[in-house]
Formats: structure tokens, sequence, C-alpha cells
């Protein structure tokens, strides 16, 4: 009887530890991000900035974010379709997957921005720099990129189909597979592009700088190159026009 009382005693003072459960601390770990997700929206919403923040998946539909400071932040797979990102500060973010249809990108800078796949149908990136961006098989289809900076951009398989790019700066960009179809490129500058299998029929390259740009495999039926400056230009069938 007085071992029993004891070992009661015992447990009383230092109660056994539990045993390990892997999936409470990993609910854990879900409810603390979430929260801190959330923070980071209301964070945004609330200062118009959050650099460097977490916003993966956030819901930023319809969001009013004129001159926003969003650098280095992580916004992938964020829904950002209505979103005014007028001159907002997206250099360094993550953005791949995300929502950004008939998005307002006017003047805004996304300098070495990761789009891979993001979805840009008509969004208006009048005038904005997106310089060494990877937009690898993005959706820009009849977006407006008038005189949109797009130096040494990545663009493979990027679907720019009645897209208005008139005046914009292509130089050293990889157009690979892209879909320029019925697009507008009229005195936009290519010089030194690499458009292999590009498919740019219908399109209008009026007054176009290509100075030594790789057309090799491109698709022209029905291109209007008048006006163009094809010095240098490797041609569909590999001859390079001197």
């Amino acid at each position: 009887m007085l071992a029993h009382i004891l070992s009661l005693l015992a447990h009383a003072i230092d109660p056994p530890i539990a045993p390990y459960n892997p999936s409470i601390r990993s609910g854990d770990r879900s409810v603390q991000l979430v929260k801190q997700q959330n923070s980071a929206i209301e964070q945004l919403l609330s200062t118009n900035e959050c650099e460097g923040c977490n916003l993966e998946n956030a819901d930023l539909q319809g969001a009013k974010l004129r001159g926003a400071k969003l650098r280095g932040a992580n916004m992938r797979n964020a829904d950002l379709s209505y979103a005014n990102l007028e001159n907002a500060d997206l250099e360094n973010t993550n953005l791949e997957n995300a929502n950004l249809a008939s998005s307002n990108l006017r003047g805004a800078k996304l300098e070495n921005s990761y789009l891979r796949s993001v979805d840009l149908d008509n969004a208006n990136l009048s005038n904005a720099n997106l310089e060494k961006v990877n937009l690898e098989n993005a959706n820009l289809e009849g977006s407006s990129l008038r005189g949109a900076k797009l130096d040494t951009a990545y663009l493979r398989g990027v679907n720019f189909r009645d897209a208005d790019l008139q005046l914009a700066i292509l130089e050293n960009a990889n157009l690979q597979d892209a879909n320029f179809q019925r697009a507008i490129l009229r005195d936009a500058v290519l010089d030194d592009a690499y458009l292999g299998n590009t498919n740019l029929r219908n399109a209008d390259l009026r007054n176009a700088s290509l100075q030594d740009a790789n057309l090799q495999g491109a698709k022209l039926a029905g291109t209007n190159l008048r006006g163009a400056d094809l010095k240098g230009v490797y041609l569909p069938d590999g001859m390079r026009n001197d």
C-alpha cells in the first residue's frame, strides 16, 4: 500500500513525458505559417510595404497596391488578378504560377524576378522594367507591353499572342518557341535576340530593329517587316542577311 502511494506521488511531481507525435508538431508549424502569412497580408494592405515577405498563395485579388514595396517577396501561386500594382517595386520577387490576369503593372519594377508560368493575360505592363526576368511558359496574351524593357530576359515559350509590344526593348532576349501571332512589335528593338522556332505569323514588325537576331526556324507567314532593320539577321533557313 505504501509503495503504491509513493508511486503516485512520484508521478505527480514528475509526470511521464508524452510520446513524440510528429503530426501535432507538423500541424503547429502549418498553423504558425498561416498566421505569419495573414500577418504579412495585413501589413501589406495597411502599410503598402512588405519587402521579403512570404505571401505564397495569398489572395490579393483586386488589391490596391499602387507603388507598393515588395522587393524580394515570395508571391508564388498568389492571386493578384485585377490588382493595381502600378509603379510597384517587385524586383527579385518570386511570382511563379501567380495569377496576374487583368492586373495593372504599368511602370512596375520587376528586374531579376522569377515569373515562370505566370498568368498575365490582358495585363498592363506598359513601361514596366522586366530586365533579366524569367517568364518561361508565361501567358501574356492580349497584354500591353508598350515601351517595356525586357533586355536579356528569358522568354522561352511565352504566349504573346495579340499582345502590344510597340517600342518594347527585347535586346539579347531568349524568345525561343515564343508565340507572337498577330502581336504588335512596331519600332521594337530585338537586336541580338534569339527567336528560334518563334511564331511571328501576321505580326507587325514595321520599323523594328533586328540586327544580328537569330530567326532560324521562325514562322514568318504574313509578318509585316516593312522598314525593319535586318542587318546581320540569321534567316529562318539559317542563311545570314548581310
